[in-house]
């Protein structure tokens, strides 16, 4: 799954949130790409930093 954030930030964030929880997580820019579940990583983002700094979330990668 890749998640593109408004900001590096808010990805660098997301990367430390997904790696606690034991998942492979990239940054590149502000693009996240880890083999986390969705139904998984949309929950722990939005308690940590907040959907609102999701662009857009692309499952086929």
């Amino acid at each position: 799954m890749r998640i593109s954030f408004t900001n590096i930030v808010a990805a660098h964030a997301a990367v430390s949130i997904l790696t606690q929880y034991g998942f492979v997580a990239e940054q590149v820019g502000a693009v996240v790409t880890t083999d986390c579940p969705t139904l998984l990583a949309a929950p722990a983002i939005e308690r940590s930093i907040g959907l609102e700094l999701v662009e857009r979330i692309d499952l086929a990668s």
